[in-house]
């Protein structure tokens, strides 16, 4: 039997390649062809922000060639590269980048001149850039800064303020000066507009203007059914209708998580020769796997998110996993109230509708059902006792009390952890979940 490359572990696969089509594309590169065009990607940890910024900053062919020949991209995280954090140090790194990406020549020459500057003890700023920027225009080149996690650099505690509106003016300033301007790229996890609005001001606002913002989502079904194809790069026979409903049901079509379930999958297809009579063999490795992107999900959540998620959940559980009754039948009630919150959930795929009128939601995923029971159920006396103030704080005391009481009861019966878990794979092996159109 010969080796084979399991096609959808992350360092050999592209998300992109399920997502992206000629109209994406355009979306993705005609702000970068305008000088001065920018363009905020933002989504969901594990939607594919990274990847989709490393797919423009190595454009495809017919766009490199009819559009941006001349255009010379610096991609890099924020978060990993810029340590310490700090304005000066920041213009340091991008420097350093170009300098590292460039082959001799006058731009080269001029970022090895400004690396000079700080041997000598000075600091750099927006200012120098702009001189590599005026080079680079004089060798008919523009610089594209592609830039990953870069939420990092906008801190919005008041001890931040000045030194953040001072490090996004200079930034900004890249793409509205007169004359040979850059491309901007960046990532984030909520849209710069959101994420700037502590800093905003009747005299002040940071990305008003200038860039184009789109935002990452969950798969549709089609690019799931997409992404999954790349079984037949491989000796593997197709997905089984039931083997890509099962990856459907696990992952909610969350991307990072369609991912880890299909390469779960077929490792555990490559083992036996065969297609599974029976998925629910890798939900205990996917439960592993899955781990990291559930932690930052709810690490990601305000605490109204959370409360709304937990509530949401107990509801969807209650009489069907446990005997209990949690008393939540004013629940929909209270949901209209926080209609907001309910809304930027969905937008970012961690509720879905499942009714429009009474209007109801679910959870994305079973798996996520399940990391919310654990968390309420590891959580200590002291996390409980601060979580339950600031409920307080965010409803009435009454919602407040009611939920402590549901978090008490989870505490006191963890095994309806495992009953919930033994509930999802049950699913899977009766095949109650959801149907794919066409499978």
């Amino acid at each position: 039997m010969s080796p084979e490359i399991n096609p959808f572990l992350q360092s050999s696969t592209s998300l992109e390649q399920a997502t992206v089509t000629p109209q994406k594309n355009s979306r993705f590169f005609s702000p970068l062809v305008v000088e001065g065009g920018s363009l905020g990607i933002y989504g969901e940890r594990g939607v594919g922000k990274s990847l989709m910024l490393n797919y423009i900053a190595n454009p495809p062919r017919d766009w490199k060639e009819a559009y941006l020949q001349n255009h010379i991209s610096i991609f890099f995280n924020c978060q990993d590269t810029i340590i310490p954090l700090s304005i000066s140090n920041f213009w340091l790194q991008t420097i350093k980048q170009l300098d590292r990406k460039l082959e001799p020549s006058p731009i080269k020459d001029k970022c090895r001149a400004l690396l000079t500057r700080i041997d000598e003890g000075n600091e750099l700023n927006h200012n120098d850039f702009h001189e590599v920027l005026d080079v680079a225009a004089g060798a008919a080149k523009r610089i594209v800064l592609v830039l990953d996690d870069f939420d990092c650099l906008i801190r919005t505690s008041p001890e931040h303020f000045d030194n953040t509106r001072t490090f996004l003016q200079g930034f900004r300033s890249l793409t509205t000066r007169d004359s040979n301007r850059a491309n901007l790229v960046v990532a984030t996890r909520y849209s710069l507009q959101e994420l700037c609005k502590p800093l905003t001001t009747p005299n002040y606002s940071a990305f008003e203007n200038g860039f184009t913002n789109y935002r990452l989502r969950s798969f549709s079904e089609s690019e799931l059914l997409k992404f999954l194809q790349r079984v037949e790069q491989t000796n593997q026979p197709p997905f089984t209708p039931a083997e890509t409903r099962y990856i459907a049901y696990l992952s909610g079509y969350h991307p990072r998580l369609i991912q880890i379930a299909a390469a779960e999958l077929f490792d555990q297809r490559f083992d036996i020769q065969l297609p599974l009579s029976d998925p629910s063999s890798i939900g205990e490795r996917f439960k592993s796997e899955a781990r990291p992107i559930l932690e930052g999900l709810w690490q990601g959540t305000s605490e109204i998110e959370k409360l709304l998620l937990m509530l949401i959940t107990l509801q969807k559980l209650e009489g069907k996993v446990t005997g209990a009754r949690y008393e939540l039948r004013d629940l929909p009630d209270f949901l209209e109230t926080k209609d907001r919150e309910i809304n930027e959930l969905t937008e970012r795929g961690l509720l879905i509708r499942t009714q429009d009128n009474p209007p109801t939601w679910d959870l994305f995923s079973p798996i996520f059902q399940w990391w919310i029971l654990k968390e309420i159920e590891s959580s200590d006396p002291e996390q409980l006792n601060d979580r339950r103030k600031v409920w307080g704080e965010l409803v009435t005391q009454k919602r407040a009390d009611q939920m402590g009481e549901l978090v008490k009861w989870v505490k006191q019966n963890p095994e309806s952890l495992k009953q919930l878990w033994d509930f999802v794979m049950q699913m899977a092996t009766t095949g109650g979940f959801p149907k794919l159109p066409g499978t």
